[in-house]
């Protein structure tokens, strides 16, 4: 064998790639430190499902609210006119639709109240009820619900509003009363709301302005653009 052959041998990494600068005392401190989202207690759930939980439970809301208000003006004699008169299911429907701006016609004439009934359909500060409401659900969705971008805030309140108009619908449909011929004080014609356009455009005006106003003021401080993860 020749002496001039030469071992080659692999080489390991050297000392100094494997020495690592010991931690300072401020990483230490910061890997301690909290983080933003210590003690958050929000949901985690689809943005859809959780804009139609808000809406259901907003428009149930709503009108125990109104049913409530028009049992104790009925307990008043306020409204009623005994067997012959509208169920207080029926003026309570009526009236949470007249609240939301819905027309309400008879005959196909807008009208401002039923027959005898002084109080209206729309008593006394009412209207704010439906604003009170929406103004809450959509703080409550946004507050509570992780909604990390303006995107699911988007959509969850855009299912809000599309599962409370589909309520308000339905109740239009069913809220409707036809007086017995010679009913004191009432003149001939359905009473019921107008199923046309302005039913879809007002109520979802209303949802829409109040609910938006309510998200706002809870996801303005913390809600990141639409890319952020």
């Amino acid at each position: 064998m020749s002496q001039d052959r030469r071992f080659k041998y692999d080489k390991g990494p050297r000392l100094e790639d494997d020495a690592t600068p010991p931690e300072s005392d401020d990483d230490a401190a910061g890997d301690e430190r909290p983080t933003s989202d210590a003690g958050d207690r929000r949901v985690t759930v689809a943005p859809w499902t959780a804009g139609s939980v808000a809406g259901v439970s907003a428009f149930a809301i709503m009108f125990a609210a109104f049913y409530q208000l028009i049992a104790a003006y009925a307990a008043t004699g306020s409204y009623g006119q005994g067997e012959s008169g509208p169920s207080n299911w029926v003026i309570t429907g009526l009236t949470t639709l007249a609240n939301h701006g819905v027309t309400i016609q008879q005959g196909g004439e807008p009208i401002d109240g039923i027959g005898m009934y002084p109080v209206g359909l729309v008593p006394s500060v009412s209207a704010l009820i439906p604003a009170v409401v929406l103004l809450a659900a959509g703080y409550v969705l946004v507050r509570y619900v992780a909604l990390e971008t303006r995107r699911e805030a988007g959509l969850a309140v855009g299912a809000l509003c599309a599962s409370y108009i589909v309520l308000a619908s339905g109740l239009a449909v069913l809220a409707q009363w036809t007086p017995d011929s010679g009913t004191e004080g009432m003149e001939e014609g359905t009473i019921a709301v107008a199923m046309d356009l302005s039913l879809i455009v007002t109520v979802g005006g209303t949802v829409l302005t109040f609910a938006l106003i309510g998200a706002g003021i809870a996801a303005l401080p913390r809600l990141g653009p639409a890319g952020d993860e």
